[in-house]
């Protein structure tokens, strides 16, 4: 079961529908690199039940994630908005300097063994890995060079309070 797999995405579906298979493995740790959300569609009733789900099942869990543009969380994701709102201790935004916001990949990895990655936002091309953190180990560097170089989006920017 518990096999690593890879298998190729050609299309939006095909993306939305890795990341609801992505996120009930995840146990520790969610991170997702994206330019402003709305790909994923973070606002769609059951994806924000399982982000729900996967942050009330511990309190050590997190959901951390670097965006390009943080403006739509607040104007177009209110279910989103009011999951991040009532779990803030356990969600970090930040947004990329200027200077990284020509960056078109995108992804969304659970611990170090899971991933949805997106080639470039224009094409919904892409792979979801399940069980190898080998894989994903260049994804977990990149996500990790770009929270650092990121800065913490202001309540009133993230979450529109």
């Amino acid at each position: 079961m518990n096999e690593r797999r890879l298998t190729a995405i050609d299309s939006e579906a095909g993306f939305r529908q890795a990341i609801d298979e992505i996120i009930p493995l995840a146990e520790k740790e969610i991170r997702i690199f994206s330019g402003d959300l709305t790909r994923m569609a973070p606002e769609a009733p059951a994806r924000v039940a399982a982000l729900e789900a996967f942050l009330a099942a511990d309190p050590q869990r997190r959901l951390r994630i670097v965006v390009h543009d943080p403006e739509p969380m607040a104007k177009q994701m209110p279910r989103f908005v009011a999951l991040a709102t009532r779990r803030s201790h356990m969600i970090d935004i930040r947004q990329t300097p200027e200077n990284l916001r020509s960056l078109a990949d995108r992804f969304l990895l659970a611990d170090d063994r899971h991933g949805v990655v997106r080639f470039h936002v224009d094409h919904a091309r892409g792979k979801q890995v399940l069980f190898d953190p080998k894989e994903l180990g260049p994804w977990q560097q990149r996500f990790e060079d770009l929270w650092l170089a990121s800065t913490p989006c202001s309540a009133s920017t993230t979450l529109g309070l």
